[in-house]
């Protein structure tokens, strides 16, 4: 018998089909069959991968590059990870540094960590595509829309060591190199400061948002106060009692000094009526007489004479006898001889002036008084409103100073605990940077990796479909599985033209 040349057919067609009607039993096929027959079928393969590797090749194209960030850590055992019982005769114990290198991937590998370096960066930086599509959300999705964006950043970042090893490797990817290196340079910083927290009490974020609520109320307590002022007409309470209590006190002395000043004014007017009830208002004026003037002119020259003369001389003696016989007629002719005439009384003019003064002074201090009474009973109203407005300020006031103490008390106990913590950072000598993280400048794609799978899933595909074909067609596509399948030899064979 001729040897097989893969292409052997059965010499008699007629008994070999007589005999295939004749099997109970499916083609007996080896490999070297199956091969054979998967050859034959290698354009239907390809017509089933080639779709499938242009659809892969299409994907790859269209996949960014990323550009991987790396940096080295080294975490040694510290005094945080020595228990050191405060009780008991136990004597510290430290952790392995292959427990120690394991907690401390953990850590880093926070989920706390990424959400705080994304809110230093800002997801917009980060991711943009996420960032668009966040904005794009109804403000109730995006919670758990940004939860899902930590995850993804958290997917882009790695970390790992080798076993007892005190390094750890850690690595972040994005399209961007500068990003890739800025985050994970972020990422490393925020480690050890949540590391610092943990480690120095963990306290200081309770502490500021105490602080920050219990200041959101110093606020309000404030506004209330400033509502209260302002809808009661008030600029300081304090200082607007304390200028009220002087302007009653001084409205007070001046009422009392007028009406003091009024009074005594009003008794000299009373005083001053009645003097000119017992009062003429006209006077007789009495003028000097003739003989008088005569009489006078006598005297005067007598007198000059007697500065020259002797009182016995004949000129001075003349006068004598001129100045007697002058006095002799006034003597005898009295009064009658004088001209009187009446006038008005000056003491009367001069008591009705002052009269007239201290009427206008009366009225005016009568004026004085009614209008410091006025601003007396103003004043003691709006004492009043104060006094009945005080309890209420000085509740909101005692809010507010307790508020203020609540505020004063949590910054300074967070003051301590930012300064606890950065001792704990600047001592934590166990933690080292051996190497921050730099610019990469070599991007990685799975371009390749994306195509080779798309090679390997379309043959798979289209090599999955000829299997099916053939084993479920009863084609004998050599002589050899013809012999397997009958039982019988095969006599002769030859190629199909």
């Amino acid at each position: 018998m001729p040897a097989d040349d893969g292409w052997t057919t059965v010499s008699n067609t007629t008994g070999v089909a007589a005999i295939t009607n004749s099997w109970s039993t499916r083609p007996v096929l080896s490999v070297i069959d199956i091969l054979l027959m998967l050859w034959r079928m290698k354009w239907l393969i390809a017509f089933v991968a080639l779709p499938v590797i242009a659809l892969a090749a299409g994907l790859a194209l269209m996949m960014p590059k990323e550009y991987r960030a790396t940096s080295r850590i080294q975490v040694t055992a510290g005094a945080e990870r020595v228990f050191n019982p405060l009780v008991s005769d136990a004597t510290a114990t430290v952790m392995g540094q292959q427990e120690i290198t394991a907690s401390e991937v953990e850590l880093i590998r926070s989920p706390v960590i990424v959400d705080r370096v994304i809110k230093k960066i800002g997801l917009e930086v980060i991711a943009p595509d996420m960032y668009r599509s966040l904005q794009k959300l109804a403000p109730i999705d995006q919670p758990l829309a940004y939860e899902k964006a930590v995850i993804a950043v958290q997917k882009s970042f790695s970390a790992g060591a080798a076993p007892k090893n005190p390094v750890i490797y850690t690595s972040y990817k994005n399209e961007n190199p500068q990003v890739a290196a800025d985050v994970l340079n972020t990422l490393v910083e925020t480690y050890i400061q949540y590391r610092a927290e943990l480690f120095a009490g963990g306290q200081n974020e309770f502490l500021t948002s105490e602080r920050m609520a219990a200041s959101d109320k110093l606020a309000e307590a404030d506004s209330a106060i400033e509502r209260f002022l302002v809808s009661n007409r008030i600029g300081d309470f304090e200082t607007e009692k304390e200028s009220i209590s002087k302007i009653y006190a001084s409205v007070t002395d001046e009422l009392y000094s007028v009406q003091a000043e009024r009074s005594e004014v009003e008794g000299s007017l009373s005083a001053t009526v009645e003097q000119l009830y017992t009062m003429e208002p006209t006077i007789d004026l009495v003028r000097e007489t003739t003989h008088e003037q005569e009489l006078f002119a006598l005297k005067v020259a007598r007198e000059e004479l007697l500065a020259i003369y002797l009182p016995d001389t004949p000129q001075v003696l003349a006068l004598d006898r001129q100045i007697d016989q002058i006095q002799t007629l006034i003597t005898e002719q009295g009064q009658s001889g004088a001209r009187v005439q009446r006038g008005p009384n000056p003491i009367y003019e001069a008591v009705e002036s002052r009269r007239t003064e201290l009427g206008a002074q009366a009225s005016a201090l009568s004026e004085r008084f009614a209008e410091l009474e006025r601003q007396k009973t103003k004043v003691e109203r709006r004492q009043l409103e104060l006094t009945k407005l005080e309890p209420r300020y000085q509740v909101l006031v005692r809010q507010r100073a307790i508020l203020e103490n609540q505020v004063r008390g949590l910054t300074v106990r967070e003051e301590e605990e930012r300064l606890k913590q950065n001792a704990a950072r600047i001592n934590a000598e166990n933690i080292q940077i051996l190497e921050p993280a730099r610019l990469p400048a070599k991007a990685e794609s799975k371009r390749k990796l994306v195509i080779m799978a798309g090679v390997i899933f379309g043959l798979g595909t289209g090599g999955l479909i000829a299997l099916i074909l053939i084993f479920t067609k009863s084609t004998l596509p050599t002589a050899n599985s013809v012999a397997r399948t009958s039982g019988l030899p095969v006599l002769a064979s030859v190629r199909k033209q």
